[in-house]
């Protein structure tokens, strides 16, 4: 899971124009939080997206609000995710994400024992990725789809 979500949000920011890399700590201070639950057999999670704002400026192509674009990242970024885990036969549903602004965030940042995955990008922004899965039964998998029956990032999907 972590490869996949490592690999997702790169991959991500990458759409973006936005090069990040990992880095051993956080350096700049995050200005939002998205936050995305999700579910499988067996499984509860959390995915939250931190982004400093530079970071988030320089990603949002349209201009939108820090609230609004932090959600939408973290939605993306959870898209991504799951398809990922889908090409390895693991399925996991996703609810509408949430955003945390500035006050809220020491309190989501500094609780010991829960430091993030950390990235910094080229101009001194800063991401952080955290990943809280809680299993609660047989996780299941299915068998492994074959790359044509998983729709690729990006993919256009046509429904009659």
């Amino acid at each position: 899971m972590e490869a996949a979500a490592i690999s997702a949000v790169i991959e991500l920011f990458a759409a973006y124009r936005v090069g990040i890399e990992r880095s051993a700590d956080l350096e700049v201070p995050l200005a939002a939080l998205g936050v995305v639950r999700f579910t499988a057999p067996g499984l509860n999670g959390t995915a939250t997206l931190g982004a400093s704002a530079t970071t988030l400026r320089r990603s949002n192509p349209r201009g939108s609000s820090d609230r609004d674009w932090i959600a939408e990242l973290a939605n993306q970024f959870v898209g991504r995710f799951k398809l990922k885990l889908l090409r390895s036969g693991f399925e996991l549903w996703a609810m509408a994400p949430v955003t945390i602004m500035g006050r809220l965030l020491i309190t989501a940042v500094s609780q010991p024992g829960s430091a993030p995955t950390a990235f910094r990008d080229a101009k001194g922004g800063a991401l952080a990725l955290w990943i809280d899965v809680e299993i609660t039964g047989p996780v299941r998998t299915t068998p492994l789809a074959s790359d044509d029956e998983v729709p690729h990032e990006g993919d256009v999907i046509l429904f009659d």
